[in-house]
């Protein structure tokens, strides 16, 4: 198991700085695959949460980070309060846009247009789960959960058939090699992204 460092956790703190910023600055740029998206900074906020509960890694954690991180998500808080319905309804549809781009994913490769370990390594799936996590309560999900764990299925059968290796994610985001399943892949799954019951 990779070890997780206290630079490791400064770095995303930064990441999920620069994507509360980047989200708030360019709103009318935002598009669910462009260079600005209403997710980003779901996607940078529920790994860094984890990491930042997570053993050896809270107890290493200086007052500093915790002050850093407090800060940003009241940027968050403030960026949801000032997109008001509107911006919950813009994650809602992109949502539904990702959901839709996995189950297009594998009709490709079992058209033999996509290679199996591609879309392994798309960050895509991950998302998925961020965003369901994000709205769930807010916004009627079940039939998307239905289909998503349709698809994981799927995939799961075709890896297994392929014989397709599973990247390993570090934690700087990179691949780093084979592991065991992620918690999307196949039966046994680990949690999913803890939903947010609280406010930042």
């Amino acid at each position: 198991m990779d070890t997780v460092t206290i630079d490791d956790i400064t770095s995303r703190i930064r990441c999920f700085a620069e994507a509360v910023k980047e989200t708030r600055t360019h709103a009318a740029e935002r598009s669910a695959f462009g260079k600005y998206r209403a997710g980003v900074p779901y996607f940078a906020l529920y790994p860094l949460r984890s990491l930042m509960s997570s053993g050896e890694s809270a107890a290493r954690l200086s007052p500093e980070h915790h002050a850093e991180f407090g800060r940003i998500s009241r940027e968050l808080a403030a960026l949801e309060q000032g997109g008001g319905r509107a911006y919950r309804e813009e994650l809602f549809r992109d949502l539904s846009t990702y959901v839709e781009a996995y189950r297009t994913l594998i009709c490709y490769h079992e058209l033999g247009l996509r290679p199996l370990d591609g879309i392994a390594h798309d960050p895509l799936r991950e998302e998925i789960a961020v965003l369901l996590a994000e709205l769930a309560g807010e916004f009627p999900l079940d039939d998307i959960r239905a289909l998503v764990a349709s698809l994981d299925e799927t995939f799961c059968i075709l890896r297994e058939l392929g014989g397709a290796g599973t990247p390993r994610t570090d934690p700087a985001g990179g691949a780093a090699g084979n592991a065991p399943h992620r918690h999307w892949e196949c039966p046994g799954r680990s949690p999913r992204p803890q939903e947010r019951t609280d406010p930042l």
